[in-house]
């Protein structure tokens, strides 16, 4: 028997694998070549930089449209981290590919931990999102579930302002961050 007769086995599994690899690499390729990489670094940056109080950042203005118990420490932590989990969620929706979006959400998560450490920590190792992504799963009023999953965790689940804080919160934050993403003018590749 000689080397020419020895067959090497491949699975379908094992090829699809080396097709997406290819296809992921060839896709980064494309993406830093056309600008998108260097623009969802930015726009990450820029999203990074998310608040809804201060100067300075990109501001979500909802003090206009809250009333001031909305503006308690532990209520304004769970603001922070739904317009960090608006940001990641349309970002996935919104941008051109996978790899854009991976890249802008990475971007997005550097400068939350160069700036805010404690809280980068703490929304990395909490079920917030797990609550906001079921809410997205159930169909129907985003808005309205959105809100619902902040309420709850606000603890106060039955408090129908509550309710609505959360769905101003999610429904100026979806504008501004569309406008962010939109601004960024990616390049869609055929």
């Amino acid at each position: 028997m000689s080397e020419s007769d020895v067959k090497i086995y491949v699975s379908k599994k094992e090829l699809n694998k080396a097709a997406d690899l290819s296809n992921t690499f060839n896709n980064v390729i494309a993406h830093r070549a056309n600008g998108n990489i260097d623009k969802a670094k930015s726009l990450g940056s820029i999203l990074g930089t998310i608040t809804p109080t201060g100067d300075e950042g990109l501001v979500v203005a909802v003090k206009e449209h809250l009333a001031p118990k909305y503006f308690a420490p532990d209520i304004l932590y769970q603001i922070k981290v739904l317009l960090v989990f608006a940001c990641e969620t349309l970002l996935q929706i919104e941008c051109p590919c996978e790899v854009v979006s991976t890249t802008a959400i990475a971007s997005m998560y550097e400068v939350i931990e160069k700036n805010s450490p404690v809280f980068f920590n703490n929304i990395s190792n909490g079920a917030a999102f797990t609550f906001y992504y079921l809410a997205i799963q159930k169909g129907g009023d985003l808005s309205e579930h959105i809100g619902e999953a902040f309420a709850m965790l606000c603890s106060v689940k039955n408090k129908e302002g509550f309710v609505e804080a959360g769905k101003t919160v999610w429904n100026i934050a979806v504008d501004i961050i569309v406008k962010e993403i939109e601004s960024a003018e990616f390049k869609y590749i055929l």
